[in-house]
């Protein structure tokens, strides 16, 4: 409670003083430009995370019960991660054959679908794709068991 009435008297300052190039008021604004940088860093944290949280998602939702993986199973299941946009982008290309209209429908889906194979394509023939190490058993089945809490990964 007491940061928040902190905050409270800062912003109250900031709307009294006087003169705008004052010490105060270049003091204040520094503050919150700082505070803005803070949060756009944390936000592209956030960001990362969710993404890296979905695709160990996906991957645990499509592991086989049951199953110890091979490198070759392993690969095949990179190679179906990287092609599950197909089924959308067959939908938008019967859409664009159907009509006889000039312009793209669903330009800007397809377009972030294409930019996301393209660099997940990119990811895994150069550095290879961030994942848990499933080729070992203990960990398969820890990932297995994972309940989608990105801290405990």
């Amino acid at each position: 409670m007491g940061k928040a009435k902190q905050n409270k008297k800062g912003e109250a300052k900031a709307l009294t003083i006087s003169h705008p190039n004052s010490r105060k008021a270049m003091k204040l604004a520094k503050q919150a430009i700082k505070q803005a940088a803070r949060q756009k860093t944390k936000q592209g944290y956030a960001i990362k995370r969710n993404v890296f949280g979905d695709k160990l998602l996906w991957f645990r939702d499509n592991l086989e019960p049951g199953l110890i993986y091979t490198p070759q199973m392993f690969e095949n299941l990179i190679e179906k991660y990287l092609s599950r946009f197909e089924n959308e982008l067959e939908q938008i290309e019967i859409k664009h054959s159907i009509g006889q209209r000039k312009g793209r429908q669903h330009a800007s889906r397809e377009d972030v679908i294409n930019m996301t194979i393209s660099r997940e394509r990119e990811e895994f023939n150069t550095s290879g794709i961030e994942m848990v190490n499933i080729l070992i058993p203990q960990q398969l089945a820890i990932f297995r068991k994972w309940d989608a809490d990105l801290n405990k990964i």
